[in-house]
């Protein structure tokens, strides 16, 4: 239990902080999140290794093993005979107890995947993205019938128990409950309770937030090598015509207190007579650094499409001054808003993602020397996975935490 107030000064302190009791049914649940969490990241495993990685003991490891088995989302075989000694037990994730759905919204193409209990995508479905947000629920409807019965859900799986939906936008929240969003590309989308019309029609719980903390989560979730150990990493997402971010401190995501958005660097305005952005404002620093503004300064006169910036790169790639040029005046604006993010949060490692990755060789020395002060050590480096691959696999893990570790977890007893 959090102890009490000890003087009126500290009273102070925490008048508006909600005070909460560590009841025994709480301490069960959090070390059964922490078993689940290895079990998830690091399977098969030991009794004995989850109870020395997670600190809580054997027979209590133990207990909650035997539980999540009765609930089937857990099993148990034995490992092969190697090495002298008793043959231990190893545990995984019964992948077939139930399933999740990640989606992910995009201005021209929204994909619907179905993932089992171990975040293995099992089917997916594309459609055009309509235009309005009940046209949207309509699709969304209609894929994830085709996801599901593409599967044999009947045969596999018992039962879909959550979706998540990556948006670029911002998602709002009210105390109620309530839900609006911000969707700048699906302007018709905007002011809606997204949420609350999926989960109305399709009847999966059903959670929308931004895809650039997803890609976050899904790197933080990867096993790169290179991003193992990671406790503090911002990852800065590149796109078409906006530029989002994921902020990870201490191995967590940060969303802001209300959960509604975090890392909108995007938005940071960097030239205040600047172009009018959508949010508004003028001069935010994605109008200098996505890939239509990188576009737009190598062929003015002809329209951005990614087809045609794909073609672009390659001549990047291939040392035209044209297009080298171009992308120099990018990675100025680029490494400059790099510069605030490191200046401001201090992170272990800038992480970039996008198309522009394409050309890292031609980015990566400009942006790890301009506008740094001399001490700054943080690490740049690249995602080399697409960024819908980021938002899906995000969206998918956010999913299974949803179900398995928080505390409106609807495991069923």
């Amino acid at each position: 239990m959090i102890t009490g107030v000890k003087s009126k000064a500290e009273e102070k302190v925490v008048q508006h902080q909600r005070l909460v009791t560590a009841k025994p049914q709480t301490v069960r649940h959090l070390n059964r999140a922490a078993v689940l969490d290895l079990i998830r990241q690091h399977q098969p495993l030991s009794r004995a290794d989850l109870a020395r990685h997670s600190g809580i003991h054997r027979s209590n490891v133990s207990i909650i093993v035997e539980d999540l088995q009765k609930r089937g989302l857990l099993r148990e075989e034995r490992a092969k005979n190697g090495a002298r000694g008793r043959t231990p037990t190893l545990i995984s994730l019964e992948r077939g107890s139930f399933g999740v759905l990640g989606v992910n919204l995009r201005i021209l193409r929204t994909t619907v995947s179905l993932a089992s209990l171990d975040g293995h995508i099992e089917s997916s479905y594309n459609f055009d993205t309509p235009k309005t947000p009940t046209a949207f629920v309509d699709a969304l409807q209609e894929a994830c019938k085709t996801v599901t019965q593409t599967f044999d859900l009947s045969g596999r799986l018992r039962s879909v128990r959550q979706m998540v939906v990556s948006l670029p936008g911002i998602v709002n929240r009210t105390p109620g409950g309530g839900t609006t969003i911000w969707t700048p590309g699906l302007p018709k989308y905007s002011g809606y309770n997204l949420e609350a019309m999926i989960q109305q029609r399709i009847g999966i719980p059903c959670l929308i937030t931004n895809n650039a903390g997803l890609a976050a989560m899904a790197v933080l979730r990867s096993g790169e090598k290179q991003n193992e150990n990671v406790n503090d990493f911002v990852l800065l997402v590149i796109g078409d015509v906006g530029v989002g971010a994921g902020v990870v401190i201490q191995h967590h995501l940060y969303s802001g207190f209300d959960a509604a958005y975090a890392g909108e660097v995007g938005h940071t305005v960097i030239n205040p007579r600047g172009p009018l952005c959508n949010c508004g404002r003028r001069g935010c620093l994605q109008l200098y650094v996505c890939d239509a503004a990188t576009w737009k300064r190598y062929n003015p006169r002809l329209e951005y499409s990614s087809g045609r910036f794909s073609e672009f790169l390659n001549e990047v790639n291939s040392g035209s001054p044209k297009a080298l040029a171009a992308v120099n005046q990018t990675t100025e604006y680029l490494s400059l808003g790099i510069s605030n993010i490191a200046l401001t949060l201090n992170p272990e490692k800038i992480l970039l993602a996008g198309e522009m990755m394409k050309i890292w060789p031609v980015l990566e020395k400009k942006l790890k020397s301009a506008f740094f002060l001399p001490h700054h050590h943080a690490l740049i480096q690249r995602v080399d996975s697409p960024v819908d691959v980021l938002f899906l696999r995000g969206a998918i893990e956010r999913a299974l935490d949803m179900v398995l570790l928080d505390s409106s977890s609807r495991i069923p007893k």
